[in-house]
């Protein structure tokens, strides 16, 4: 009877550079870890709240469900900020002061 036995090794010694290539040379061009988490999570934020501003958008579904798509694909896309920006009404809160 044979017994086989899938990857019996032992711990492997994988090393992790610190530092890459380019940020020995360049370190202004390498954002830092942090940066790079922040910057990420300010766009997840955007791109929640654009789609909370498209679900509130009088506008088909199937147009919806197409700029949804284009969100994901590209959040900081020209069509979509078109379509925000002609669906959304602008009230002039300021009321316009007539001099006696």
């Amino acid at each position: 009877m044979n017994t086989t036995y899938a990857q019996v090794t032992t711990e492997t010694n994988a090393k992790i550079k610190k530092r890459t290539f380019l940020n020995q040379f360049e370190s202004d061009y390498v954002l830092s870890v942090s940066e790079r988490i922040a910057l990420k999570q300010s766009r997840i934020a955007y791109q929640f709240r654009t789609k909370e501003i498209l679900d509130t958008l009088d506008i088909s579904d199937r147009k919806r469900k197409r700029l949804i798509e284009e969100l994901k694909r590209n959040p900081f896309s020209n069509r979509i900020q078109e379509v925000i920006a002609n669906g959304t009404k602008f009230e002039d809160s300021l009321k316009v002061l007539k001099p006696n």
